[in-house]
This record gives structure tokens, sequence and C-alpha cells, in this order.
């Protein structure tokens, strides 16, 4: 089996030499050829992506159970990006602002953060 036209695979788009939807593509071949020894090697061809990222990707899919980003470690952020924006903004506008009249102002939207 080296062509996906008989079990009607959309076909891929393809951006620079690599598919834009390689992941959910390749985890459908992977599904439907379990028992095929050959599996990596027709899904990269077929996808045109590096055999290794097949791999990489069905791993993931079955230690997971998805294929999302998972978090990272280290330290979350204590305010929202738009809460950051409007702290740049009233400082900005006015460099001789507090640091306590920034948290006061801070805590009128609903953040919590120490000052």
């Amino acid at each position: 089996l080296t062509s996906f036209e008989s079990i009607g695979v959309v076909p891929v788009d393809v951006f620079q030499g690599l598919p834009s939807n390689s992941v959910p593509l390749c985890l459908t071949l992977w599904e439907y050829l379990k028992k095929d020894f050959r599996i990596f090697f027709v899904i990269s061809k077929s996808l045109k992506v590096p055999r290794s990222s097949v791999q990489t990707i069905v791993r993931k899919y079955k230690h997971h159970g998805t294929t999302q980003q998972s978090y990272r470690s280290g330290r979350r952020h204590v305010l929202s990006p738009r809460d950051g924006c409007t702290l740049v903004r009233k400082v900005q506008i006015n460099p001789i602002t507090t640091a306590k009249d920034l948290v006061k102002m801070l805590e009128e939207t609903g953040a919590v953060v120490s000052g």
C-alpha cells in the first residue's frame, strides 16, 4: 500500500514543503494502517515529512492521548496580557505614577497583586 486514494483521504495542502494538517492526517492514517509493518515509512512518504516526525507524533499520541502542547514548568503569569498592556499604557501616559497607584488600579480590575 503506497497510495491513499483508495481510503478517501483528503489531499494535503503543502506550504513550503510541509503539510499544513500533517498531525491529524498522520494520526488518521496510523489508525487505519496499525497492522502494516511499513506504517511509518508509508505515512512519511505520503505526507512528505520525515519518518522520525511521524514516529514522534504517534508516540506522543499513544502516551498522552492527544497531540496538543503540554504545560511547561515555571512560574505562572500574575497579570493577564490585557492587564499588562493597561499597566504599560498608564505608565507611558504618566511616568510619575507610583507603584501603590498602579496596584490600586489593578485591584479595581480584579487582578490580585501584592504591593
